[in-house]
């Protein structure tokens, strides 16, 4: 006879703890959450997540989301594949696509909206909507291009290049260029991958020197894309007098074709941290 007492007493009790739980998250303004460990994606250990300041109130959710690219290829992150997920819904983030290079790293500020329930004790990050595009693709031989031109356009396969503007001196040749991008697949453009190769003074002997540029990272280009970059070149006088001389740029791999792969998505917990709520109450 006790024991027939006893268990409904219990239930009772549990569930009125429970309404008191979801009753004292109610009572804060905002509800802050402890941040969560760094993960990896679980295909791809060279991308990993970070997920900072998480916190709620009754008609928003957000936190900031720092992506690190590890490895060696170009990542696409379409945040609106991803999700808040609660027991009640789920809601997707408006922001618009994410492009990192590889070695870097990107941050934004994602927001939950469309409820009045978002003070919830636990609730998970679901990390759908990222893409690998390896950067060894298909490259896309090109013409060398003289300086100073003998034509200001060229095409190469499906990317159009055209030379916006040329300087030289004898410290320093500097040449702009727009590219357009007119196929169907997923272009890179690394213009670090460029050369020039020109003649040294009185001679008939050839030297290489790399794109002495040192702010560009790879663009990613869809249909219709146009981007520019610079190649930029410190020759000593006494080798080439660039002022003067005749050079050809070497495009080696700067054009590439690719294709975006899906990644596999994860989960990330997120759980509500009492004593920081309260401390910030």
């Amino acid at each position: 006879m006790k024991n027939t007492i006893t268990l409904p007493l219990i239930a009772i009790g549990l569930l009125s703890a429970s309404m008191n739980f979801a009753q004292d998250l109610n009572k804060f303004e905002t509800v802050y959450y402890s941040d969560p460990a760094q993960v990896e994606m679980p295909d791809n250990s060279d991308v990993k997540l970070e997920l900072k300041n998480v916190v709620a109130q009754k008609d928003n959710a957000k936190f900031g989301i720092k992506v690190m690219n590890d490895g060696a290829d170009v990542i696409i992150f379409k945040p609106s594949e991803s999700s808040f997920k609660y027991a009640f819904g789920e809601f997707h983030p408006d922001e618009k696509e994410m492009i990192i290079a590889p070695g870097k790293s990107k941050m934004k500020t994602f927001n939950a909206l469309g409820s009045d329930q978002f003070r919830q004790e636990q609730f998970s990050y679901e990390t759908g909507g990222f893409y690998k595009v390896p950067v060894d693709g298909t490259v896309i031989q090109a013409d060398d291009f003289q300086l100073p031109a003998s034509r200001n356009n060229m095409e190469a396969g499906n990317f159009k290049i055209e030379l916006k503007s040329y300087k030289a001196s004898t410290a320093e040749a500097k040449a702009s260029f727009e590219v357009t991008y007119n196929g169907d697949k997923i272009a890179l453009v690394n213009s670090a991958n460029l050369s020039v190769r020109a003649k040294r003074n009185k001679s008939e002997d050839e030297v290489v020197f790399a794109n002495d540029n040192k702010k560009g990272d790879i663009e990613l280009m869809r249909k219709g894309d146009k981007i520019k970059f610079d190649a930029v070149f410190h020759i000593e006088g006494r080798i080439v007098d660039m002022q003067f001389a005749t050079m050809y740029i070497i495009w080696n791999n700067t054009f590439v074709e690719s294709e975006a792969f899906p990644m596999e998505a994860g989960s990330i917990p997120c759980s509500w941290d009492p004593g920081l709520t309260n401390a910030k109450k």
